[in-house]
């Protein structure tokens, strides 16, 4: 660039600039101890690991455990999808989030004609207790932790999967570790609930999200279970503020249902957990995470009455955030997501997980996974940032952000409950309302260049001189009659009378009204499919979608 033009960009940077975090809070020049809320400041200088957690769920954080290095691998059959786990084993990944294909994920079979054209494409397909067996050949699920990125009601059917595969290995249900994703809203809005709601009753999958909790608290106690999925929600637009709100208040509608069911406050929430999406606003982001855990904390105690320290701690994973990655210049996003990992780190997340920088052009590959990994590896034992607990705690500008985070997300808690809950303000479309006016401002921000992003609205380069990056091949045909002949096989080779016995328990004891879980793994021991435990379910409720 001429001296010209660097003087040109250098004075346009200054007079661009926003003195404003995404969400909108508005950022002084300076920052004291008049900026740090009185009641607060016990909170600032506080021990981590004690109430309100606002420095870290934990007294020692990174110094007595660095984070868990998740990678998410999910493509074609569970075999090569194993595979790509025991690269990532090898090079020091010790944490996976397995995502499954659209068929699967909403409780269809790879042959089903509704799967034509999508098996294995978006994640791995999954269909029996077979496939789940293949997902964990060479790992013990005791040893390794997968995060089944999956939910209400197929995860239902996961979690028998899993605790099925579990007894054949020997390994007791009370040992088994890792996390199931059980949001029966998920993305909470738009395409995916509305596709859910379409091919499943929503009040079965509440209830089979409550019966997923009660199996795991009295069987899996050392399996995370995921109450809110904050990161699809997240991707959707919205800004921080509405994120912690809303993954809060869906997370505490969910908890007065399990009360209602009669689980005690005291044991179920242990294990419950949150998968967060960390943007690129540095500051805002780590305050958005002390801020959730301080009202999460306060609303556990306070309104549901929990006293024991373990059910009012926060625990979350974090993935750096997809909506922040570009096609143009692809590799920029490697800087891009090396940030968000910084700021979950100084956030205090339990796991985390790196966008690889070439998932806007496709499944990442092999190179694009370890570069990821090298990312967090970097972060977690050469940059120093894990050698002492809350680094930023005492900040001034931390702790007011803090405050003021938390402030607003109370405030937007207060609306909705003023609407009837999470849940309520979901089915009258409340929060499809809120959702598409943070996409029009967000849309509207960078056609106008107010929000800055390098490589699309400044600091671009002619097409000619992008990188051309080499893209993972889908193979959604070869993928799709591979497994529709081994599901024909499947059926041809199982015991009949067991299967349709298996087939009539299910519908019984859905009309009952027992827990599930125990019921399903009984139908996969007598090789039941995804999908056929599926369209029982759905017809016990008399419920049809074709």
């Amino acid at each position: 660039m001429e001296r010209a033009e660097q003087i040109k960009e250098s004075v346009r940077d200054s007079e661009d600039q926003v003195f404003e975090t995404a969400s909108g809070i508005p950022i002084e020049e300076l920052y004291g101890p008049a900026h740090v809320a009185e009641e607060h400041r016990d909170d600032a200088v506080g021990e981590p690991g004690d109430y309100p957690f606002t420095r870290g769920p934990y007294r020692n954080m990174y110094r007595g455990r660095i984070w868990t290095r998740r990678f998410q691998v999910g493509f074609g059959s569970p075999q090569e999808s194993n595979e790509r786990i025991k690269f990532l084993h090898k090079h020091g990944a010790n944490g996976f989030v397995i995502t499954i294909d659209l068929p699967t994920s909403y409780g269809f079979d790879s042959d089903d004609p509704i799967a034509e054209g999508e098996v294995g494409v978006t994640g791995l397909a999954l269909s029996t207790l077979e496939d789940m067996r293949a997902l964990y050949d060479g790992f013990g699920p005791d040893t390794v932790s997968y995060a089944l990125s999956i939910r209400p009601p197929v995860s239902s059917v996961s979690l028998a999967m899993l605790a099925c595969v579990a007894e054949e290995k020997g390994i007791p249900l009370a040992s088994v570790i890792g996390t199931q994703q059980n949001d029966p809203f998920y993305q909470m809005s738009g395409g995916p609930l509305q596709t859910t709601t379409r091919f499943f009753p929503m009040q079965g999958t509440l209830r089979l999200c409550i019966d997923n909790i009660e199996f795991m608290t009295n069987n899996m106690p050392r399996l995370n279970w995921m109450v809110t999925n904050g990161y699809n929600l997240r991707e959707t637009g919205v800004n921080a503020i509405e994120d912690g709100a809303f993954t809060l208040g869906h997370a505490f509608d969910i908890f007065r249902m399990a009360k209602e069911r009669g689980l005690d406050i005291n044991r179920f929430p242990k294990r419950a957990s949150f998968f967060l999406s960390c943007s690129i606003d540095f500051f805002e982001e780590i305050a958005k995470f002390r801020a959730m855990r301080r009202l999460y904390a306060r609303t556990m105690k306070e309104e549901f009455g929990a006293t024991d320290p373990a059910c009012q701690r926060m625990r979350f994973s974090v993935q750096s955030a997809g909506n922040t990655l570009t096609t143009q210049q692809p590799e920029v996003n490697i800087v891009r997501a090396g940030i968000e990992a910084m700021a979950a780190v100084f956030g205090g997340a339990q796991s985390i997980h790196l966008c690889s920088y070439d998932e806007g052009h496709g499944l990442p590959t092999e190179e694009s996974s370890r570069i990821a990994l090298r990312t967090q590896q970097v972060i977690a034992y050469e940059s120093g940032v894990t050698k002492t607990v809350d680094p930023l705690g005492g900040s001034y500008y931390v702790e007011h952000l803090t405050d003021k985070i938390e402030s607003e997300i109370n405030a937007k808690l207060v609306e909705i409950e003023e609407h009837g809950g999470m849940a309520r303000a979901i089915q009258d479309g409340w929060l499809e309302e809120q959702i598409n006016a943070a996409r029009y401002r967000n849309q509207r921000d960078l056609d106008s260049g107010r929000k800055p992003l390098v490589g699309v609205n400044r600091y671009t380069i002619p097409d000619e001189e992008e990188r051309r990056i080499r893209v993972h091949k889908i193979k959604a045909d070869e993928w799709g009659e591979k497994r529709s002949q081994y599901l024909s096989a499947f059926r041809n080779n199982r015991d009949n009378r067991k299967w349709s016995d298996a087939m009539a328990h299910l519908e019984n004891a859905w009309k009952a009204g027992e827990n599930m879980v125990p019921v399903i793994m009984n139908a996969l021991r007598n090789n039941a499919t995804m999908g056929e435990i599926h369209e029982v379910m759905r017809n016990a409720q008399n419920w049809s979608f074709r």
